[in-house]
């Protein structure tokens, strides 16, 4: 038996007050940045050289199929991290690169990453990151630390704004059919798509006989473009 308290609301004004709220989506983005150049092996006879760009990040995911965690922030725990902002306000955040005078102006991460469902990262283990004051850090269990993001306005430490969703993990695998790959433009999402299908024979039965009469693509990951939401990338690049 649960012992714990929610407030009382009515189906409808939940799906009323989700309607109007720009700010609640239903899926949490992890976005990828540049690294260094390096070489990765897509089986142990053939490796190709990646140059190290958000988008061969982006590529070397979904070629595995995961995201890696990591411990940088984390408390010695490794985590994936995500943002639960809608789709539609990272526009103005990548356009910060336009007027960066500087590689430290610029946002952390590029335009390229994947999206998943929050109830599916839910199920997972992911859950909201828990802000607080730096100080209240030594009071937390060690189960919670990982979820632990300091939070004092009154320094200017604020990092609301990044409204983050941690998974405690070595490595997450994705679903396919939980997953959308995102990307700055419909051209490329449309080559992604197209690169990752698997090939499928399309057979003639006609005359009684079963014989290969062509062949399509069937998806394997789905993707969206950012540029559908009014983002220019070629734009914030000139």
């Amino acid at each position: 038996m649960n012992d714990y308290k929610v407030p009382e609301i009515s189906k409808q004004l939940y799906d009323r007050i989700r309607l109007v709220r720009r700010d609640i989506g239903d899926l949490l983005f992890h976005f990828t940045r540049r690294v260094s150049p390096h070489i990765f092996n897509m089986t142990p006879q053939h490796t190709i050289s990646l140059s190290g760009s958000a988008s061969d990040v982006l590529w070397e995911i979904l070629f595995e199929g995961k995201l890696k965690g990591t411990a940088n922030w984390t408390y010695g725990e490794k985590c994936i991290c995500f943002t639960e902002a809608p789709i539609q306000e990272f526009n103005s955040i990548f356009s910060l690169i336009r007027i960066a005078a500087s590689k430290q102006e610029r946002p952390r991460y590029e335009p390229y990453g994947i999206a998943v469902s929050k109830k599916w990262l839910f199920e997972q283990g992911g859950r909201p990151v828990i802000y607080d004051h730096p100080e209240s850090l030594k009071d937390f269990p060690e189960a919670l630390k990982y979820r632990f993001v300091p939070y004092n306005p009154k320094e200017g430490i604020d990092f609301t704004w990044e409204r983050e969703w941690r998974i405690k993990s070595e490595a997450l695998k994705l679903n396919p059919k939980q997953t959308l790959a995102v990307l700055p433009t419909a051209d490329e999402a449309f080559d992604l798509v197209y690169n990752f299908a698997d090939m499928e024979a399309d057979w003639d039965y006609s005359d009684g006989e079963a014989c290969i009469a062509g062949a399509s693509h069937v998806p394997k990951w789905l993707a969206v473009s950012l540029d559908l939401f009014g983002f220019n990338y070629h734009e914030i690049n000139s």
